[in-house]
């Protein structure tokens, strides 16, 4: 059995640790149920849920946390024309354009590009009151292939392949 002062030094040590693990980065990404996920070689990428708006005579937009796990030993640069996200509704298909920099990752970095400051698309022109009921499709390309990410209809995940 440990005495009080020692399970205090084993708990502070326990507790240095793990702040020093997710300093470093250590460790995957945790990733959330809703988010979707397409993995490229070492690198994987996650696009959260997004957040969008327009229509109704404005742009249309698409913002979201997005993020870029380098496991490769090369740095990982996607430029803004290599973003882009279709919009289809039944009668219309829209393309949105990254408004952003290029999105960089050194080797053995995890990066998050969030909200409208980082990840942020719209439309180049304004779009009549078609903002909600279609489905997104967030196309990123990388290395030869391209990143999919797919928010549809339901409103509540995302998902991921590569192409």
């Amino acid at each position: 059995m440990i005495n009080r002062r020692t399970f205090l030094k084993l708990s502070a040590g326990a507790l240095v640790l793990t702040a020093a693990g997710a300093l470093t980065g250590c460790g995957d990404t945790v990733v959330d149920k809703t988010s979707g996920v397409a993995k490229i070689g070492d690198v994987t990428f996650i696009c959260a849920t997004p957040f969008l708006g327009g229509g109704d005579n404005f742009a249309l937009t698409y913002c979201t946390e997005f993020t870029v796990q380098n496991n490769s030993a090369e740095k990982v640069v996607i430029k803004p024309e290599d973003i882009t996200c279709i919009f289809r509704e039944s009668d219309t298909e829209e393309t949105l354009y990254f408004k952003r920099n290029e999105l960089i990752a050194a080797p053995g970095q995890t990066v998050v590009y969030n909200g409208s400051q980082k990840f942020y698309l719209e439309t180049k022109e304004r779009i009549p009151e078609k903002n909600s009921p279609g489905t997104y499709e967030l196309r990123v390309r990388y290395n030869g292939k391209t990143a999919v990410f797919l928010y549809g209809n339901n409103g509540k995940n995302v998902t991921g392949r590569v192409e």
